[in-house]
Parts: structure tokens; C-alpha cells; sequence
């Protein structure tokens, strides 16, 4: 039995809660799927993850043929069309998303299952992808169901993998794809699959990309230095049915990327700055288990391990995280109830050594574990109501070396004393569990067939987690740390009658306590809670689908800025000659505030695709992206006596024109023809740093442009 099959034997009230709750607007719409079609791209075996109300129509799917159409390549792409996500940078592995204006540092990221967890360097993304092997991504935009996972205080983003039964056509028993790809601004790309059933039961997927990317230009022609790179990726994936209700998937993944890169990579490079060589590197396996024994055991397991590093060359500097764990879920079907309740387990191991001008080994280990249960009640035919509850536990353990590194004959080892013994100073230091629970309520209302008006309210909770590998070993302990709670607001309206479509969604998002780790001069690295992060925003979304074409316009504004906090500035006033200023309405500054979020413009998105023929197929996106100004920067650098006043930077606006054309020659062959950023836009994405270059002294930090006009063809043959 295939994992199709599998899927069948779900009870009506869970396919039901999958359907009702499914958002057609997000991209399923324009590729004119219905959102029976839609629920079941996202159900994987079960329906569990795919059941939601709160944030329910803000909840986005993308789809492998979004990918393709734009021929997607890096995170950017991946997101490229999706209001309440913004992903800056032309260098993939310095992007890092944004979420409503939040990092994703604090959203729960996995790759079928697997988090993708804390920072190997701040100035690096967290996330690496190849879009070649995604079968859905899905986007829980604010934090959401007792289900989310852990740390899902922002929301959460789940990419899953393709397996041989995806990619296999009815009735075939083996298969394959290879594909080359060209694009003008600079580079290259192949990759070759091969799939297919070793037996009935068991399909096997093995795939091999490769990326080549020279430095890219940007629309006004001048080069982007320090954005050629090269990935690699290889990934074999293994499925088989156990039993006739039993299925068991095995994945590997490992990724590299490497190249020379500024001393701060998300940092737009000189032509006369130097760079540095760089090697990142991600390893993932995963396990994932589903057992359909009756309505009241519909078990999914999911075990995984996930090693990733980043090595560079300035500081002889190296570091690596390794991520074990698992989440372990039931759904029980009760009547009119569907009840689903588990276990999830994370454990953390962060290490980071440099040889030279910050010698030492540093370490850090976090543990935290979480239970969960969430109710979907079909009240009526009209009214569906959830509430579920969660509780998180963290714990985390430091410690940190200072040493004396000898290198003989090529080797680096710790200077001994006269015994033999390594000479270190060490600084540990425990983190008391943080705890606590947390609770969401929610409901979908449909007013008629066609109109459905949903209201949701959830908490989460948060505690410390493993530091940023690059400043680990700067970190000093706060006895006084509390764990981050978020409280998420959200109302949503959607009409749809299969042609027209319209939906609204309004949300008020407060993490309390929220965390960042403030730089303190002499007193190092210095994890506290600063203060509340607010989000509040309004989502809307209106189509048309005809039997051929669909147009899709989205619109989106967000705030994000941090309230109830406090400053120690210099005051001549005072006789200590400092005093604490209490701020609120303060606007989040990328540079400033690394790893909460970025004040982000609002923006129009247009999408219109036209299938011409059965065979050929057209269409283009729009997206405007209004301009953000005065944003108040260096709060801490005064604190800091860097700075003697608050300064201003701006995010101009911008408009990036995409088109595309897809040829299917015949079942074998498909031929595609993308322009991305057609009309040639010199623009920084609100994503990215922002420009400080007009302030003495920081003339060097500004994000890295977007690239200019690329255009993509690519040739595919399946067989």
C-alpha cells in the first residue's frame, strides 16, 4: 500500500478539518487547484499537520510547480511570491527569513521533520535548501497550534522532501530526470534523479545537484563581489510499506557550499575589500514512522539527526551544530473530536574553537522536551472549534575554554605545562529550567458554503537557546533571564466559490520578555530580555480562476517594533552622569537587532498565469514594495558610548517584474524560459541590511543588491 493509500484511511472529520482549512489564496489557486487537491499535496501520510485554525487563512502552501516556473534556486526564490515572507541578499548562504518582519530564528524551521536549529554566524543564514527536492513548503505565519513544534514562537516553515512514489507515473516501476539549467547573471546548474520500486513495497530516490555561481551584477551592471559560490548536494530517500497500514521512511541529505565571502557576509563587499574562503556543510537523516491501527491509533514518529558547520578562513575559525531528536504524535477520532497528543524531544550541541586571535573551545548543550495535545471539534456543519494546550521545558548547559594553541608541523594542538597537562581557563555556567504552558482557542464559522469567518488566540512559550556559534565564547551568565511568551491575536474572513476568490486576515502578535544578546563591550556577549516585540498587520487577497488563466492579487503591511524597554544613556544632568530612558514604539533594525527581525515595506503582489495550450504555458508576478523611512538606529551604541545620537537609515522602495514561459515538447521533454527582475531594478530587498553608508563611520554596512536581470532556461528530460 502506497502512502496515498495510506492516506485514505484517515476519518472523514480529519479530511474534512484538512479541506475546510486549507488556504486555496496561497499559490494552490493560481496553479488552479481546488483545495481538495491542495489538502492532499500537504497531507504526508496523515492529515495532522495540515489541520489549523489559528492564522488558518495566512497559512501559505508552495508547491514544485511554483518552483519551476521560476526556476528557483536559492531561498529567495523559494519565497519570492509570498506576501508575509521576505528573503534579501544575492549571496544563498548569507539570506536569512523573515516572517512578518521576524528572523527565523524564531520560528520553528524542519525539513521533514527535522529543526534546523540557532546560527553557525550572525552573519550567515541558519536555512540552506535545494528547491530541486521539495515536494510542498508550508508557512504557519504567527505562532499557531499546540502542534507547531518547539520554539514556534513566530510561527513555523516545513519543507518537505519528494520521495520515488511523488516522482513515479502511474503504473511505472523505475525512472529518472536529468535537467541543465544556464542563467545570464551567473551561473549554472544540473542535477540528475534516479527513482523507482525495488520491490512492491519499497521505492528508492537517489538525486545529485550541482550549483555554480560566479559574482552576480546588479541592475545597473556594476558587479556584486564576494556572490560567486558553489553547491553540492546528495540526497537518497528510501520508503517502504512495512504492512499493510505500516509505512517507514528513511532520509539522507548532505549539502556543501563554498566560496570566498566578506568578513561579514550579509555585508555588500569592496572591490578592493578582501575576502575570505569560506565551506558550509549540512548532513541530515531522518526516520519518519506512520501506523494507521484503528480511528483511536494513527500514530506518526518522526527520529532525526542534523549536523551542520561553517569553517572559514579569516580567525582560522570553525564551528558546528549538531541537532538529535524526536517527535512522536497520535491521533485519536472521536465521534464528533480528533484529538491529537505526543511528545517531542530536542537536543542541541553547539561548538565553536578558533586558533589564533580568539583562541579557545566553547560549548554549549540545550534539552528541551515538550507535550502537546490539540482538539478539532465539528460542532455542526457549520462550526468547527480548536483549543489545545502544550508545555515546554528547557535546559541548557555552557561551557567555555580559553587556550594556548601550538602549531607543529601543520597541526594545532594546546599548549601543555611541564605535566603534560593543557593549559585552559574555564568558564561554565547552567541555565535553571525554564518552563511553562501554554494554550490556544480557535474556530472556523462558515457563514454560508462560499463565506467562512475564522477567529483564533494562541500562546507559546520559549526558553534559552544554544548561542550563536561565532560569539559562544563571548557569552556571559544571566541569573535573572526569563523564558520569551508570545500571545498571537488573529481574524480572518474568506470567500471562495471556485472562481472568484477574496480573503482578509488581521493579526496582533506580542512576544513578552523576548531575548536578544546584546553586545556589552567589555562585558562581552549578554543574553536578556529587552523587552516586547509587537507584530500587528493586515493580510488581504483577491483572484479570479477561469478554465485557463488565473490572476491573483495579494497586499500586505506589517509592523514590527519593540516596546517596554530601556536604555542607560549619558546624561549630564543626572550626577552619576547616566540615566535610564524607557522607550517604546522602537522600529527593528537588521544590523541593530540581528536575529529578532526588520522593519519590511508594504507590498503589492500581482501573479497571472495562462495556459495557452495543454503544452505550453505563460504568466508573470509583480511586486511592489513600498519604502520604509527614518528608522531610528544606534540605541545600544549610545548606551555603548559609541555614538553620541540616534541616527536615521531608510529602505527606498521597489518593483520587480518576473516572467515566465513553460514548453512541454512532449512527455519527456519540458523546456523553460524565466526572467527574473525583467526590467533590470537596482534595489536593496527590505530583507537585507540596510544602507548605513551616509553615517561617518559605518560607511561599510549595506546589504548586498539583488541581482539584475537573469535570465533562466533550463531543459529537463524524464523517462
Amino acid at each position: 500500500m502506497t502512502a496515498s493509500h495510506l492516506t485514505t484511511k484517515l476519518s472523514p472529520l480529519a479530511l474534512a478539518i484538512s479541506l475546510t482549512l486549507t488556504s486555496v489564496s496561497s499559490y494552490g489557486y493560481a496553479d488552479s487547484k481546488t483545495s481538495k487537491e491542495i489538502a492532499e499535496v500537504t497531507t504526508d501520510k496523515t492529515a495532522i499537520e495540515s489541520i489549523a485554525v489559528v492564522g488558518a487563512t495566512t497559512n501559505t502552501l508552495i508547491t514544485p510547480e511554483d518552483l519551476e516556473k521560476y526556476q528557483a534556486k536559492d531561498l529567495a526564490d523559494i519565497f519570492r511570491f509570498t506576501p508575509s515572507v521576505t528573503v534579501g541578499g544575492s549571496l544563498g548562504v548569507a539570506q536569512k527569513i523573515y516572517v512578518r518582519g521576524l528572523e527565523d530564528t524564531i520560528l520553528n524551521v524542519t525539513v521533514d521533520g527535522a529543526p534546523q536549529t540557532s546560527s553557525l554566524f550572525h552573519h550567515i543564514g541558519r536555512v540552506s535548501l535545494e528547491p530541486e527536492l521539495l515536494k510542498s513548503v508550508e508557512v504557519q505565519s504567527g505562532a499557531g497550534e499546540a502542534t507547531a513544534g518547539i520554539g514556534a514562537i513566530g510561527g513555523a516553515i516545513r519543507f518537505k522532501t519528494n520521495d520515488a512514489d511523488d516522482l513515479l507515473k502511474n503504473g511505472q516501476q523505475f525512472g529518472g530526470s536529468v535537467k541543465a539549467s544556464y542563467f545570464s547573471n551567473d551561473g549554472h546548474k544540473e542535477s540528475i534523479a534516479l527513482y523507482g520500486k525495488v520491490t512492491d513495497s519499497v521505492g528508492v530516490l537517489a538525486s545529485y545537484v550541482n550549483v555554480s555561481n560566479d559574482n552576480k551584477e546588479d541592475g545597473s551592471g556594476d558587479e556584486i563581489y564576494g556572490t560567486a559560490a558553489d553547491q553540492t548536494l546528495a540526497f537518497i530517500k528510501v520508503n517502504a510499506e512495512l504492512t499493510d497500514n505500516q509505512n517507514l521512511t528513511f532520509s539522507y541529505e548532505k549539502r556543501d557550499e563554498n566560496g570566498a565571502f566578506a568578513k561579514n557576509s550579509n555585508w555588500a563587499a569592496g572591490v578592493d575589500e578582501p575576502l575570505y574562503n569560506s565551506w558550509g556543510e549540512r548532513e541530515t537523516i531522518v526516520l519518519n514512522h506512520a501506523w494507521y491501527l484503528n480511528d483511536f491509533v494513527n500514530l506518526e514518529t518522526t527520529i532525526y539527526n542534523t549536523e551542520s558547520s561553517f569553517k572559514r578562513e579569516l580567525f582560522t575559525w570553525d564551528a558546528s551544530i549538531k541537532t538529535v531528536g524526536f517527535d512522536i504524535r497520535n491521533t485519536s477520532d472521536l465521534g464528533d473530536h480528533s484529538v491529537t497528543y505526543g511528545i517531542e524531544h530536542k537536543n542541541d550541541e553547539v561548538h565553536a574553537q578558533s586558533y589564533e586571535d580568539f583562541a579557545g573551545l566553547y560549548d554549549e548543550e540545550g534539552k528541551v522536551t515538550a507535550f502537546y495535545a490539540q482538539d478539532h471539534w465539528q460542532v455542526n456543519d457549520d462550526l468547527l472549534v480548536s483549543f489545545g494546550v502544550r508545555h515546554d521545558s528547557y535546559k541548557l548547559d555552557h561551557e567555555a575554554q580559553d587556550v594556548i594553541w601550538v602549531k607543529t608541523d601543520g597541526v594545532w594542538d594546546i599548549e601543555k605545562d611541564a605535566n603534560g597537562t593543557p593549559i585552559t581557563s574555564s568558564n561554565a555556567f547552567k541555565i535553571d529550567k525554564q518552563d511553562g504552558v501554554s494554550v490556544n482557542a480557535g474556530f472556523v464559522y462558515n457563514i454560508t458554503d462560499e463565506l467562512k469567518f475564522s477567529a483564533g488566540y494562541a500562546q507559546a512559550l520559549r526558553g534559552r537557546q544554544i548561542a550563536d556559534a561565532f560569539t559562544l565564547g563571548e557569552v556571559t551568565h544571566n541569573e535573572n533571564l526569563e523564558p520569551e511568551e508570545v500571545v498571537n491575536n488573529e481574524l480572518g474572513l474568506q470567500y471562495n466559490d471556485g472562481t472568484f476568490i477574496f480573503e482578509v486576515s488581521a493579526y496582533l502578535s506580542t512576544i513578552n520578555d523576548v531575548v536578544f544578546d546584546d553586545f556589552k563591550g567589555s562585558e562581552g556577549v549578554f543574553y536578556e530580555n529587552i523587552g516586547d516585540l509587537e507584530t500587528k498587520g493586515i493580510e488581504i487577497v483577491a483572484g479570479y480562476q477561469a478554465e485557463n488563466f488565473d490572476v491573483l492579487i495579494s497586499y500586505n503591511t506589517n509592523d514590527v517594533e519593540l516596546n517596554n524597554t530601556s536604555f542607560v544613556w549619558p546624561d549630564a544632568a543626572d550626577a552619576s552622569g547616566f540615566s535610564t530612558v524607557a522607550l517604546d514604539n522602537i522600529d527593528l533594525s537588521g544590523y541593530e537587532y540581528n536575529g529578532l527581525g526588520t522593519p519590511v515595506g508594504d507590498s503589492i503582489n500581482i501573479s497571472f498565469n495562462y495556459d495557452v495550450t495543454n503544452d505550453l504555458s505563460m504568466g508573470f508576478n509583480f511586486n511592489y514594495v513600498d519604502s520604509v523611512n527614518d528608522i531610528d538606529v544606534f540605541y545600544r551604541s549610545i548606551e555603548l558610548g559609541w555614538v553620541d545620537e540616534l541616527e536615521t537609515v531608510d529602505k527606498p522602495s521597489y518593483q520587480v517584474f518576473d516572467a515566465f514561459v513553460r514548453y512541454e515538447l512532449n512527455d519527456n521533454v519540458k523546456m523553460g524560459l524565466t526572467i527574473q527582475n525583467l526590467f533590470n531594478e537596482t534595489y536593496l530587498n527590505h530583507g537585507s541590511v540596510a544602507d548605513y553608508g551616509h553615517i561617518e563611520g559605518y560607511e561599510t554596512i549595506v546589504g548586498i543588491n539583488e541581482a539584475g536581470r537573469d535570465i533562466r532556461l533550463s531543459v529537463s528530460y524524464t523517462f
